[in-house]
C-alpha cells in the first residue's frame, strides 16, 4: 500500500470495537519506537466507563448531577441568621414549640427594673383576698427569657399571725404541675412591699403558673377581673381569671397533677418581678 496521510485513510465510521487493531509506536527505550498493534479492547478497559446518573455516580434528592448548569445546595441553617427564630427560641430541632395564652412580660427586662405580671395596663384597682389554706395561680408566659432577683408582694390591710408564699409552678396540659419555687414566709402582719429576693430565670415562651397562699385571710393588692383573661368558665357569667386548688399552709404540695382545681374569679393578686 502506498503511503498516505492518516487524514486519507478510510473512516471506520463505528465506535471502535474490542476486536480491532490499532498501530501504536511503543518506546524501545532508548530514543527509538518500535512500531506495534493493541487491540480496542486494550485501549477502552484504560477509559472512564461512561456515567450513569444513581448508578456510577451519585444523584442530590434523586436530582443527576450530570449536564451542565448549577445545583444550588441549601445553606447550613444557622438560627436567628438565616433562619427565624420565636421569642428567642430556635425553630430548629426536633419536638414541639408551644406557644401559649396568658399574662406576659411583652419588654425586654432591663437590669434593676420592676415588672409586674400584669394583663393589661390599667393599675392595680382592687384588693384580693386570699383564703387560708388555698393556693392561688395565674398563666404566665413571658415573651422574653427573664432572669430575676426579687419577687414581691404588696399588703394592703393587716391580719394578725398572717403568713403568705409566692408560688411558681410549671404547666402540663393547660394546668399548673410541678412546684418550681416557693418563698419563705412573707410578713402579712403588717402592710406595704413584702419582697422576697432569690434568683429564678423564666424562659420565653414557657407557660409557668404564679400565685399565692397564705395561713390566714390576707388582703394584698390585686386586679379587678374586668382586667383579666378568663382561663374556663362553666357558666355564661363572669370572666374566671384564676384557678385554686386546696392546701395546708405551708408547704405547698411538689405536685398538683391529682389535685381538685377550682375556678376563683373576683381578682388577682399582682406579682411583681424585678429583673436581675
Amino acid at each position: 500500500m502506498a503511503n498516505k496521510k492518516i487524514s486519507q485513510l478510510t473512516a471506520k465510521g463505528t465506535a471502535l470495537a474490542a476486536t480491532d487493531l490499532v498501530e501504536i509506536s511503543e518506546s524501545d527505550g532508548a530514543g527509538g519506537y518500535v512500531t506495534k498493534s493493541v487491540t480496542g479492547a486494550n485501549v477502552k478497559s484504560g477509559l472512564q466507563p461512561t456515567l450513569v446518573s444513581a448508578t456510577n455516580i451519585k444523584t442530590i434528592n434523586s436530582t443527576t448531577l450530570l449536564g451542565s448548569g448549577d445545583l444550588a445546595v441549601q445553606a447550613t441553617l444557622v438560627s436567628a441568621t438565616n433562619i427565624k427564630t420565636i421569642n428567642s427560641n430556635t425553630i430548629l430541632g426536633s419536638g414541639d414549640l408551644v406557644i401559649g395564652s396568658g399574662s406576659h412580660v411583652l419588654t425586654k427586662p432591663i437590669s434593676g427594673r420592676t415588672y409586674g405580671v400584669r394583663i393589661s395596663s390599667a393599675v392595680a384597682s382592687a384588693n384580693f383576698t386570699t383564703v387560708a389554706n388555698t393556693i392561688y395561680l395565674s398563666p404566665f408566659i413571658p415573651a422574653n427569657t427573664l432572669t430575676v432577683s426579687n419577687f414581691e408582694i404588696n399588703v394592703t390591710a393587716t391580719a394578725p399571725l398572717s403568713n403568705a408564699r409566692i408560688l411558681v409552678y410549671s404547666d402540663l396540659n393547660g394546668v399548673p404541675s410541678t412546684k418550681l419555687l416557693e418563698s419563705t414566709n412573707l410578713d402579712c402582719t403588717t402592710t406595704g412591699a413584702k419582697p422576697f429576693p432569690t434568683s429564678y430565670t423564666f424562659t420565653a415562651g414557657t407557660t409557668y403558673w404564679l400565685g399565692i397562699y397564705s395561713n390566714v385571710a390576707v388582703i394584698i393588692s390585686g386586679l379587678n377581673s374586668s382586667q383579666l383573661i378568663p382561663i374556663s368558665t362553666s357558666i355564661f357569667t363572669g370572666g374566671f381569671g384564676i384557678l385554686s386548688v386546696a392546701a395546708t399552709f405551708p408547704t405547698a404540695p411538689a405536685t398538683l397533677g391529682a389535685a381538685g382545681f377550682g375556678l376563683a374569679g373576683a381578682n388577682m393578686c399582682v406579682i411583681n418581678l424585678t429583673a436581675a
